[in-house]
């Protein structure tokens, strides 16, 4: 599958603390996406489950290219003793390859922050025009009372 011919995702985390992605068009399991962050850093990974789904955006499991050509090294070797490997293990044996229903979607506005350095970029912005008023106000003050 050529570069010009892959859907292009967002990376998103999921509820069960893993990444997946986010794309704009319908994907199915075994489909191969290119996910492209913020930072414009890009890798191909492969559906492996299909979270859920609207009639536009899909958000998914995913498995990296890079990782499915690489045995795991954990395999080999017997799991320490307080290792969370099974935690996590039985974490993803749970899920089920069917969209689930009941997830409620995702907050569709363009007036919500990206993310919270965006959020706090925003809120030190505002702070700091408040301030700028304010010290106007009182440079004006001045030169009124000196007059």
């Amino acid at each position: 599958m050529s570069e010009q011919e892959l859907i292009e995702a967002s990376p998103c985390k999921l509820r069960n603390g893993d990444w997946g992605c986010k794309t704009a068009q319908p994907v199915s399991v075994g489909d191969t996406v290119q996910i492209v962050t913020r930072a414009n850093k890009q890798w191909r990974a492969q559906i492996t489950q299909v979270i859920w789904t609207d009639d536009q955006t899909c958000i998914c499991a995913t498995e990296s290219e890079n990782s499915r050509a690489k045995p795991s090294a954990s395999k080999d070797k017997p799991a320490r003793q307080g290792s969370r490997a099974p935690k996590a293990a039985a974490r993803r044996g749970h899920a089920s390859p069917e969209p689930d229903e009941h997830v409620p979607a995702p907050p569709r506005t363009d007036a919500m922050p990206t993310d919270d350095l965006d959020s706090m970029a925003d809120a030190a912005a505002e702070q700091e025009a408040d301030y700028d008023d304010v010290m106007s106000a009182m440079a004006e003050f001045e030169r009124e009372k000196g007059q």
